[in-house]
């Protein structure tokens, strides 16, 4: 996979309007986009969770350096998640 987009994030490039999955570039189940979709939804509520736990806006930095980490690791963990839902136990 050349692009830094995640694969919840390439679902909504323009195209055909027909989510694939990034690495093979087969069409999705329903099943699967819908559970992608879930994920996503989830991790934006936790992020503006934490947001508002840092005292920042959504788009601005955190504000101090643990709650940077906590951003990151969701966005890893977030990954990972999307990465199972993919190709569950490869």
């Amino acid at each position: 996979m050349s692009s830094g987009l995640r694969p919840n994030d390439q679902m909504h490039l323009p195209g055909l309007g027909v989510p694939v999955d990034p690495w093979t570039g087969f069409v999705l189940p329903p099943v699967i986009t819908a559970r992608l979709q879930k994920l996503k939804e989830a991790e934006r509520n936790f992020r503006l969770t934490l947001h508002e736990l840092d005292g920042t806006t959504e788009g601005s930095r955190p504000g101090n350096r643990r709650m940077a980490l906590a951003f990151t690791d969701l966005e890893q963990a977030t990954q990972w998640a999307a990465a199972a839902v993919l190709h569950g136990d490869d």
